[in-house]
C-alpha cells in the first residue's frame, strides 16, 4: 500500500492548501465578491444546451460564493467554440470578476488547431463537469451487439472528423474491428438524430441526456434500435472506469470483451485510451484568465464543488439530464489540462492521418 499512498500525497497537499486559502478568505468580515458582478461567459448560443446549463448553475454558484454577488451570462459563440477561450487570456481581466464557463475545446488544444490561441495550461483551472455519452445502432441491419462483427456497410454519422464523438466511434469500431461507412458533416447531435430516426444512417454517438430523454423513448423502447456502450471515464491514476449513471448500458470495455471474447487491444483502443480523459472527461469547465489572484481562486474552487454537492441543484440536474454530470475536482483536472501540450509523437501523427483519412 505504501506506493498508491505515496503518489495520493502530492494531490492531497495540493487539496489541503486549496482549502486552507478558501477558509481564509470566508473569514473576513468583507468578502471580496460582496456587491460586485461575476460575468461567465459561454462559447455557445443562447438557447442551447451548454447555455441553459452554465446559465441553472450560474443561479446555485452565486449562493455558494461568500458576498453572493451578481452573476451575468455572456453568450460568446464563434471559432468552433475557441473564441471564448480566446477572449479570456487576451481580453478578458484578471479580477476574479470574469468566468470562462464553456465547453472546453482539448481537441483543438491536442491536434493544435490555428484558431485557439489560448493556452489551457496557463489559465487556473476552477472545475469541471463530464457529460456522459453513448453509442447505439438502429436494429433494422442488427439484431444485437454480435451482430456488428458481421453485418457489412452501417453508417455511422458524426459532425466532424476532430469532434470528440466522431473520433471516439470511429475509434472504438475500428479497435473492435466492425464494418461501416462514415457519414460526417451534420450541424449537431439532434440532426444525427434526426437522420437516425429517418433510416439514413444507422449508428451515432450521443450524449447520455439525448439519449434519455429522446433516443431511448422513440427509438430503444419501440425496438428500433439497441445501445451498445457507454464511453468511461478516466480514475485519478489514468484507469478507465464504467459510468455510475450508465449502469443499464455496458462500458466500452465491458462491450469489447462481450464481443470479442478477449480485452480490448491494438492500436486504435491505445489511442482512444489516450484521448479520453483529455477529450471527453472535461466537457464544462470552468477557468479564469491567466494572473488571476489566487484568493479568488480558492474561493471560487470551493463554491463550484459545493454546488455540485447541493441537494436542491441535483434536482435540477435530474431534470435537465436525468443524472448527475460526474465532478471533476481541480487537481485531477489541471492534470488533464496539462497533458493536452504533452502529446507522444506517435499519437499526434496517428490522429492528424486519422483526421484527414475521415475527411
Amino acid at each position: 500500500m505504501i506506493g498508491p499512498i505515496r503518489l495520493m500525497l502530492p494531490k492531497i497537499a495540493l487539496l489541503i492548501v486549496g482549502l486552507a486559502g478558501a477558509f481564509a478568505v470566508y473569514g473576513q468580515e468583507d468578502p471580496y465578491y460582496d456587491g460586485k458582478t461575476v460575468t461567465l461567459y459561454v462559447g455557445r448560443t443562447p438557447g442551447s444546451g451548454a447555455d441553459l446549463h452554465v446559465r441553472v448553475f450560474a443561479e446555485f454558484w452565486r449562493r455558494f460564493i461568500p458576498g453572493e454577488p451578481t452573476i451575468v451570462v455572456r453568450n460568446m459563440p464563434g471559432g468552433g467554440g475557441t473564441r471564448v477561450w480566446n477572449f479570456g487570456t487576451e481580453v478578458a481581466a484578471a479580477d476574479g470578476l470574469h468566468i470562462l464557463y464553456s465547453p472546453t475545446s482539448g481537441a483543438a488544444a491536442i491536434l493544435k488547431q490555428p484558431g485557439l490561441r489560448a493556452n489551457f495550461s496557463e489559465m487556473p483551472f476552477i472545475g469541471g463537469l463530464s457529460s456522459p455519452n453513448m453509442a447505439y445502432v438502429r436494429t433494422d441491419k442488427i439484431k444485437g451487439a454480435e451482430d456488428l462483427l458481421t453485418v457489412e456497410g452501417l453508417k455511422f454519422a458524426g459532425q466532424n472528423p476532430a469532434h470528440r464523438f466522431d473520433l471516439l466511434g470511429r475509434l472504438a469500431l475500428d479497435a473492435v474491428g466492425a464494418d461501416y461507412q462514415y457519414v460526417t458533416g451534420f450541424q449537431g447531435a439532434a440532426d444525427v438524430f434526426n437522420a437516425v430516426r429517418r433510416g439514413e444512417v444507422d449508428l451515432q454517438v450521443a450524449s447520455l441526456g439525448l439519449y434519455r430523454f429522446s433516443i431511448e423513448p422513440t427509438l430503444v423502447e419501440q425496438g428500433l434500435a439497441i445501445p451498445l456502450w457507454h464511453n468511461p471515464i478516466s480514475d485519478s491514476d489514468g484507469n478507465l472506469r464504467p459510468l455510475t449513471v450508465a449502469p443499464d448500458i455496458p462500458s466500452y470495455m465491458e462491450f469489447y470483451r462481450n464481443l470479442t471474447g478477449a480485452e480490448p487491444s491494438g492500436e486504435e483502443f491505445e489511442i482512444y485510451k489516450w484521448l479520453l480523459p483529455r477529450v471527453n472527461d472535461i466537457v464544462y469547465a470552468a477557468f479564469l484568465p491567466p494572473g488571476t489572484p489566487e484568493e479568488y481562486l480558492n474561493i471560487l474552487r470551493d463554491s463550484f464543488v459545493r454546488v455540485t454537492e447541493d441537494a436542491t441543484y441535483q434536482s435540477e440536474e435530474e431534470k435537465m439530464y436525468g443524472f448527475h454530470l460526474p465532478l471533476i475536482n481541480w487537481v485531477d483536472g489541471t492534470e488533464i489540462i496539462k497533458s493536452l501540450y504533452e502529446v507522444p509523437e506517435h499519437v499526434s501523427a496517428f490522429l492528424e492521418s486519422y483526421i484527414a483519412e475521415g475527411r
